[in-house]
């Protein structure tokens, strides 16, 4: 449950990056970085996993 916390707020955290970095904020748009911010918030995850797991 903890790493659905991380995950979450990694999410919104760069998805309002997002927001705030585009100019224009069409609906297409904001799926698209909806998207890659899950994404690049599983990463960060998964990156964090792999460096305190020894």
């Amino acid at each position: 449950m903890a790493w659905m916390v991380e995950v979450l707020g990694w999410w919104v955290a760069l998805t309002a990056l997002w927001w705030v970095l585009i100019s224009t904020v069409q609906p297409l748009e904001v799926l698209v970085g909806a998207a890659a911010a899950l994404v690049a918030a599983l990463a960060v995850r998964a990156a964090r996993k792999a460096v305190t797991r020894r």
